[in-house]
């Protein structure tokens, strides 16, 4: 519980940090939306160049790319083996664990 004789400045402090605090992080904001309008009121020329380049280069074709040994064999082999590990796990879990759980009472 609180005490009634508690000064309200160190509240008052803190919620003048917080207000300083929000006031500094907002100029940038407020800055950049005048700076805007100031832009929007002017007028730009679009320039245009009318001239072409005195050799014609075009693109060379885009060569036939190889696999590496590695992308073609060795991943889809490990995932082949994932793919074999994730089966004997499930398969041992219940020839090992459900077979045992339950025994016949005689």
């Amino acid at each position: 519980m609180r005490s009634a004789t508690r000064p309200a400045a160190p509240r008052l402090f803190r919620l003048g940090l917080l207000l300083l605090a929000l006031s500094v992080l907002t100029l940038p904001a407020m800055a950049a939306e005048s700076e805007s309008d100031d832009d929007a009121s002017t007028t730009t020329e679009v320039v245009t160049f009318d001239y072409e380049p005195a050799t014609i280069i075009e693109p060379p074709p885009p060569d036939a790319v190889e696999q590496p040994w590695t992308t073609k064999f060795l991943v889809p082999t490990g995932v082949a083996l994932a793919v074999v590990a994730v089966f004997v796990t499930v398969v041992q879990y219940f020839v090992r664990v459900v077979r045992s759980r339950y025994k016949v009472v005689e």
